[in-house]
């Protein structure tokens, strides 16, 4: 597997860098919930990674064999074939949200795509706020900041797929808009009615209200009694306030020598998968 090494800017110092990607994020996900059939689970508007142009990517666009993207190192839009090579693009830098949703509904009525009579649906998820939600243009002063994010979710997409290949029942591994973290969730129990009726979740968030750096998660559910919680022997610890996760938090990762932080994360992951799975066994 390749590695992106991590530390090149203090986890703590990504904030204003993702907030920013988050609300621009919302523009890709309001393609899905323009031109996509809506979905139970609502997966419609989420993303995947398209690796080749550091993009969090949407689901392929009816009648238009394109995916709208965001690359994130430089906070730009982007319309990607099924070639994944880039078309239109829209540089962020200077520009609104209502730029941005212009550029939207232009692009993707020039790639075929059919604009309902209503327009562009904007998406309506609550997010952390940011002043670019009230108007503020966006700003690419905080580049590093962004190379750095597009690193973790380089690393995250790609860690996480390998994980829950090894995972019988897994989900695919998704970016979500409203949280806007990176997992996947894998069954290990389904009740008669198949709903389910345990699993691990995975995953890795660019950073949140708990925790303002990246974090790597695994979640034990149905959540086990804080005392049933097994020690963590290979690094994190317990998140048991609101949700129940083992958690490695970005400065714990960059703690140690860089040339081992992929084998430090992956000792974390096993280790708390399986202590998770402990802790569901009772």
């Amino acid at each position: 597997m390749s590695w992106s090494e991590l530390g090149a800017v203090p986890p703590a110092e990504l904030v204003d860098a993702r907030l920013q990607l988050h609300q621009a994020a919302q523009v890709v996900a309001s393609a899905g919930t323009t031109f996509l059939e809506p979905q139970p689970d609502d997966s419609h508007p989420n993303f995947g990674w398209a690796q080749p142009v550091g993009a969090l990517v949407g689901r392929t666009l009816p009648g238009a064999n394109v995916r709208v993207g965001l690359r994130v190192s430089d906070l730009a839009l982007l319309l990607v074939d099924r070639n994944g090579s880039v078309g239109d693009e829209l540089a962020l830098h200077g520009k609104t949200l209502v730029n941005a949703y212009e550029w939207l509904a232009k692009a993707t009525t020039n790639a075929g795509a059919e604009l309902p009579a209503r327009g562009i649906t904007r998406s309506s998820y609550e997010i952390p706020k940011h002043a670019t939600a009230e108007g503020a243009p966006f700003s690419s002063a905080s580049r590093d900041a962004l190379a750095e994010l597009a690193r973790w979710f380089a690393n995250g997409f790609e860690v996480l797929t390998a994980l829950a290949a090894r995972m019988p029942g897994a989900s695919e591994v998704r970016c979500w808009p409203h949280h806007f973290d990176v997992g996947a969730l894998a069954s290990l129990e389904t009740r008669p009615d198949g709903g389910l009726a345990q699993s691990i979740g995975l995953g890795l968030s660019p950073g949140d209200g708990s925790y303002a750096e990246p974090y790597w998660y695994v979640s034990p559910w149905p959540y086990p009694a804080p005392s049933e919680l097994p020690v963590l022997d290979n690094g994190g610890h317990w998140h048991t306030e609101g949700f129940t996760s083992a958690i490695l938090t970005g400065s714990e990762l960059i703690a140690g020598p860089t040339d081992s932080q992929s084998e430090r994360l992956h000792a974390f992951l096993d280790g708390a998968v399986a202590a998770s799975r402990h802790a569901l066994a009772g």
